[in-house]
């Protein structure tokens, strides 16, 4: 796991882009359904989604956190989703 230092708020596409090999943890900024924006601040990588599920466990940040693929990490089927 390797924490970022200085990310800027991104929306969660754009964080997905920006890491696309990593699973990302993001703290969560706005999320506006109306609008559909969501944008959050990447905190931390890992090559697992089992490592960041477990340091939020231990942090307690399931409120204010969520877990982003990477887009190398989406599967994908004949490049459809």
């Amino acid at each position: 796991m390797s924490r970022i230092n200085n990310a800027a708020v991104m929306g969660l596409v754009g964080i997905a882009e920006t890491y696309p090999d990593y699973y990302i943890l993001v703290k969560i900024v706005e999320i506006d359904y109306e609008n559909g924006r969501e944008t959050g601040i990447a905190l931390y990588t890992s090559s697992t989604w089992q490592e960041l599920e477990d340091f939020i466990k231990k942090e307690g940040l399931l409120e204010e956190t969520t877990i982003v693929q990477g887009v190398n990490l989406l599967p994908l089927i004949g490049g459809l989703l």
